[in-house]
């Protein structure tokens, strides 16, 4: 019995080598996760590309920009490495990185890769979603299920605590918290987001900057018209990437931080329901119709827009619970029926 279970045990990670290795392969990843400073310092370099209107051809050095952001020659290296991924920059033998458009050609939406404890947040989460994980795991079983260190899970862990996602149980254990399988959870996160986004608009630091907001509605307008194409992930990162940067208009950190909060979280609740091209239409013209009041200079009419909007949504998830419940009870109803014959 003890060897069987001996050998039930090396199993495990074989069977989690193979998941892993089968999701790198559909994602297209040959590359380990980065970390989340090398992320943050792509932004950075982003940003920085942008503010100083760079041109296609122009150098990118490691050196300059080390110093100019205040990071290690490494986390440079890596954020180039990230954005060539993006095809943002270009490496060339014994010139380092080369910009390979100009800075108004770059996207707003472009879409940084997830960070390692990111990818393992979201792959618990999933998987706890789905009902593959219990309601209480130890940081000794998630890291013998992904095969992930002892430093990576813990600082996954410490995410999730931090968005209300999991919690310390008894001893060693974790144990998951009801938002993510609540039905108030998303309309909880509804009224916070109709507190915050339309104040934040109205804001005496609210600046937009026209460049980034034409870039915005141009991604707005493509969504429209590829919208039965479109994947989840990619309408999911549009959508978020326009609420982001009304955030990061608002001038206010807090502001920004919370809506980039939500949004992780919405991920969650929104990966399990199903993509509707007529509403992703609906939400991207609602989009618009925003940044259209934003480019005009009314604050005003653009943050009750977002109320609008905010509004339509939460109402179209209401229904969507309500049609879930129904369905569940017609479910219930068969299944009684059956036992009664």
């Amino acid at each position: 019995m003890r060897n069987k279970t001996r050998k039930l045990r090396r199993a495990v990670p074989r069977v989690a080598r193979a998941a892993n290795a089968a999701q790198a392969k559909n994602d297209g990843r040959t590359q380990p996760s980065p970390s989340r400073l090398q992320v943050y310092v792509a932004g950075q370099i982003l940003a920085l590309i942008r503010k100083d209107g760079m041109k296609a051809g122009q150098p990118l050095r490691e050196e300059a920009l080390a110093y100019c952001l205040d990071v290690s020659r490494t986390s440079v290296r890596g954020a180039l490495h990230i954005l060539g991924g993006q095809n943002v920059v270009e490496a060339r033998p014994h010139r380092g990185y080369l910009l390979r458009r100009n800075a108004n050609e770059l996207e707003e939406g472009i879409e940084l890769p997830p960070t390692s404890d990111e990818r393992l947040y979201l792959q618990i989460a999933r998987d706890y979603l789905s009902g593959v994980l219990p309601e209480t795991a130890t940081e000794t079983d998630f890291m013998r299920r992904y095969e992930a260190s002892r430093h990576l899970v813990l600082a996954t862990l410490a995410l999730m605590t931090e968005e209300g996602i999991v919690h310390r149980g008894k001893g060693r254990e974790w144990r998951f918290r009801e938002v993510l399988k609540s039905s108030r959870s998303r309309e909880a996160s509804y009224e916070l987001r109709l507190m915050v986004e339309p104040n934040a608009v109205l804001l005496p630091t609210f600046k937009i900057v026209i460049p980034e907001l034409e870039q915005m509605r141009a991604l707005q307008q493509k969504l429209v018209n590829t919208a039965a194409e479109s994947s989840h992930r990619e309408v999911f990162h549009i959508d978020a990437s326009f609420h982001e940067l009304i955030a990061k208009f608002s001038g206010n950190s807090f502001v920004l931080s919370t809506i980039r909060q939500q949004n992780r979280v919405r991920r969650l609740l929104e990966y399990q329901s199903n993509l509707d091209a007529q509403r992703v239409r609906i939400w991207s013209l609602e989009h618009i119709s925003v940044i259209d009041a934003l480019l005009d200079g009314d604050q005003h009419l653009a943050a009750r827009l977002l109320v609008k909007h905010l509004e339509n949504a939460r109402l179209t998830a209401a229904t969507e619970k309500t049609r879930s419940q129904r369905g569940l009870a017609r479910a219930a109803g068969n299944l009684l029926v059956g036992q009664r014959l």
